[in-house]
């Protein structure tokens, strides 16, 4: 069974890393060749060939034929999947379809946000996938005069009705039944080292395509309800939202027991998630394994109570399946208040595989246990491979099991539960500072105390309380949260409350986690301590120093914006911090801050903000927030909003903020920094775009112009008054390709050999413009898109050309291949 799962895993996990989905003929003959491979283990055995392979070659065979298997298994599943993916030419075409609403709907400042099942469409050019995620964005919208019921296939439909004046959007709801006109695009992500991979989520979830309903389109509610078992889940856990908003108010305490209850985090403040991450406790908010297993534990008991007190019933249902029936009926039904989300199915797959088995009373040993469990996601869902929940879930019961089972003692409950967490934080250090590039040095107090009060107290007080007509439960559980949670406050606000550490070589952690394993082995191993040593590689910096005079560039892919990071010998820079995504995210907190953790960059020397326009200046407050930045220069007034929301920062770290303008230079380690513009005159009655801070920047090897945002005044201004200066070999688009920017007399002076276009895909602005394009090719420059080719590492390192590493090419998905 080991062996077996072993193969399964490794081949699921093979398949996810490949670039394409093999052709069928292509894999039949992988299949042959494998198939040829074990059939010569027998030979090889007959013929005493290999004695190392002999001496395994029962498992060795074992293996390979699963892992055949669990690729194949994989690749089918990929593929039909990914055969309803929307068609690359009807993007952003006005589709008119009749959806489901299936989901939670989540509302924000910007509009609200919905899963729904498209029931029919009706276009014969297109197909839509059938599972989507909308976006009603909020403005005004034209209402059919009267509804008209729509056919339920997707085939044909004549719609014709007046557009009366604009309304206010109409507030969605789970289980409604809709008509709406919508431009529909695939999943994409912008694509950075170390960054989350949103289009594999969405493939993992089975969303198909992203949609944003036309609201100025005739939107017709055609039904309010329909019974279905996924809508009747999601409007019963509106009511159970609702319910608890009711009773507690908006308030953190009451974000998050919407979150521990319904599995909905989409209210709990930033702020009060990155306590949570800096505390090491995130894995106790919302659903998690650990709350399912405490509730079924707790039915299993109380269920186990009551047949005690009934001894005849155990006549018809012996006890232990009774209660074995009750713990699973527990965890079935908080899954479901879920939605049945891809980490709580994940957990409970996993209590299920457990509960069949005590049901059929087969005592099994624990790794056989684990590794049933194990077949059954992998089976069920190929992509839990790609999320870090899955090795973290797994690898935690593994964990335990290894650490804490086979013991000749049994020591009381106190000591146990010590020793489980030292083991829990021991055993995830190498693998948190390669996920997440941090660990929480306050994690052991925190979870000893958070682990007991929010399991134990809060999630039972929660639940009573939301789904019985009794508020008490539901106050004392957001009383016991706001406790733990000013705890939480006080340990974060403890000197180093993280620490912080660079993404190690793949060697490192390998290394570390055998020494880890090392060190958890019971007393009597010999030289238990010499483990750690092999944790001390994980401090190791993983890319080349840079020389005198050499520079890194990282580009990154931020969507519609700009973020650039310049890195010389012993300095580093960051020009923009890309768009704000919403209230309560960014790119800065999303991209930048885990890239700058990535690399190990703690601190920056300088921060060049271009302009105050939110694609450039809206992750810049996540930015200093969670660096030590020295200096800012930047073309802001005194008074931009940026300026204020650092104020009320309240432990920031930055130095003064200067007004960039014409004439500023510095040089760090022998590479040269000259800003261009804007000049004094300027600088403060001129639009944001024309004031952009335009800074080149010389290395010994090539130099790039960031341009910000400067149309075509600056432009003429520049090419007027500092066009030697201009030529670079590298220089970023301005303004991202607008048909306002890139004049012709201002490329002809740059004269770049590469351009970088940074975008959104499928922007509503249409950028870049193709007469824009058109200009740097006429040039014969080599061009670039960040929604194309993701992040851009350009090393300024040898020669007089940067060598350019695009990340998409780098690290390739299959479910980023255009042919689907």
């Amino acid at each position: 069974m080991p062996s077996a799962t072993l193969g399964l895993l490794f081949g699921v996990w093979l398949f996810q890393q490949q670039a394409v989905v093999w052709a069928w003929p292509t894999l039949l003959a992988l299949g042959v060749g494998v198939l040829t491979a074990v059939a010569a283990v027998p030979w090889l055995k007959a013929r005493d060939a290999i004695p190392i392979l002999l001496a395994c070659a029962r498992h060795i065979r074992l293996i390979l034929c699963v892992a055949l298997f669990g690729f194949v298994m994989a690749q089918g599943r990929a593929w039909w999947r990914l055969s309803e993916a929307l068609p690359i030419a009807c993007q952003q075409q006005p589709l008119v379809v009749q959806a489901v609403i299936t989901g939670v709907p989540e509302q924000d400042a910007l509009g609200q946000h919905v899963d729904a099942l498209i029931e029919g469409h009706f276009s014969t050019a297109c197909t839509v996938p059938r599972h989507v995620r909308l976006h009603l964005y909020q403005s005004g919208y034209r209402q059919a005069v009267a509804p008209k019921p729509i056919m339920h296939t997707p085939q044909q439909a004549v719609i014709s009705s007046p557009l009366p004046p604009p309304m206010s959007s109409p507030q969605l709801a789970a289980g409604e039944r809709w008509q709406f006109t919508v431009r529909f695009k695939r999943p994409h992500a912008t694509r950075n080292p170390h960054g989350f991979d949103y289009a594999a989520w969405c493939l993992s979830n089975h969303i198909g395509a992203m949609g944003t309903i036309v609201n100025k389109a005739p939107m017709r509610k055609l039904q309010p309800f329909v019974w279905r078992l996924d809508t009747i889940i999601a409007r019963g856990r509106v009511l159970v939202g609702a319910r608890i908003a009711r009773v507690l108010g908006r308030t953190p305490e009451s974000a998050v027991i919407r979150a521990l209850v319904i599995g909905d985090d989409s209210q709990i403040r930033r702020a009060d998630w990155q306590l949570f991450v800096d505390s090491g406790i995130n894995h106790l908010i919302s659903i998690s394994g650990l709350h399912i297993t405490m509730l079924a534990s707790l039915g299993y008991l109380s269920v186990m109570g009551v047949w005690r007190l009934r001894p005849r019933w155990g006549l018809y249902l012996p006890s232990r399946m009774a209660a074995t029936l009750g713990g699973s009926m527990v965890a079935i039904g908080y899954a479901a208040l879920a939605g049945f989300s891809i980490p709580t199915q994940r957990t409970l797959f996993m209590l299920l595989t457990v509960a069949v088995m005590l049901y059929l009373q087969r005592p099994l040993p624990f790794l056989w246990i684990v590794c049933a469990a194990l077949w059954v996601v992998l089976c069920i869902d190929p992509w839990s491979v790609l999320a870090p929940g899955f090795w973290l879930s797994f690898g935690a019961v593994a964990v335990l099991g290894m650490a804490m089972g086979g013991r000749l003692g049994v020591a009381k409950w106190w000591q146990q539960a010590w020793q489980s967490q030292w083991v829990m934080t021991l055993a995830f250090v190498p693998v948190l500072i390669s996920l997440f590039n941090q660990v929480s040095l306050v994690s052991p107090l925190a979870n000893a105390i958070a682990i007991p009060v929010v399991s134990l107290a809060v999630v039972p007080l929660a639940m009573m309380g939301a789904l019985l007509p009794m508020d008490v439960p539901l106050q004392w559980a957001s009383w016991l949260l706001s406790r733990c949670m000013d705890l939480l406050h006080w340990l974060h606000g403890v000197d180093m409350p993280v620490w912080f550490q660079a993404t190690p070589p793949a060697w490192a952690l390998v290394l570390a986690m055998v020494g880890v394993l090392v060190c958890l082995m019971p007393r009597g191993w010999p030289l238990r301590w010499a483990g750690l040593l092999c944790c001390l590689p994980l401090a190791l910096p993983t890319a080349k120093p840079l020389s005198h005079g050499q520079m890194r560039v990282h580009v990154l892919d931020v969507g519609q914006g700009l973020s650039v990071l310049v890195q010389t010998a012993q300095h580093a820079l960051l020009y923009d911090a890309g768009p704000r995504y919403g209230t309560e995210s960014d790119a800065g907190q999303r991209i930048v801050l885990p890239y700058l953790r990535h690399l190990g960059v703690g601190a920056l020397d300088m921060v060049v903000i271009s302009h105050d326009d939110s694609d450039h200046v809206g992750g810049m407050l996540s930015v200093v927030n969670g660096v030590v930045v020295q200096r800012i220069l930047s073309s802001l007034t005194p008074q931009a909003t940026l300026f204020s929301e650092m104020q009320a920062l309240p432990n920031l770290h930055t130095g003064p903020s200067i007004a960039c303008h014409t004439g500023q230079r510095w040089v760090w380690d022998g590479v040269v920094f000259d800003i261009l513009a804007p000049t004094h005159d300027w600088a403060f009655n001129q639009k944001d775009n024309e004031k952009s801070c335009v800074l080149k920047v010389t290395s010994a090897h090539g130099s790039i112009l960031l341009t910000g945002d400067i149309e075509r005044q600056a432009e003429q201004w520049l090419v007027d008054h500092a066009a030697q200066a201009l030529a670079s070999t590298v220089m970023t688009i301005p303004h991202h390709g607008s048909k306002t920017s890139s004049s012709l007399p201002f490329v002809q002076a740059v004269q770049p050999r590469i351009a970088i276009a940074t975008l959104g895909y499928l922007n509503r602005f249409g950028h870049p413009k193709p007469e824009v394009m058109a200009r740097y090719q006429a040039i014969h420059a080599l061009m670039y898109r960040s929604d194309q080719h993701g992040a851009l590492l350009l090393s300024f390192e040898s020669g007089q050309q940067p060598n350019v590493t695009p990340w998409r090419q780098v690290d390739p998905h299959y479910w980023e291949t255009p042919a689907w």
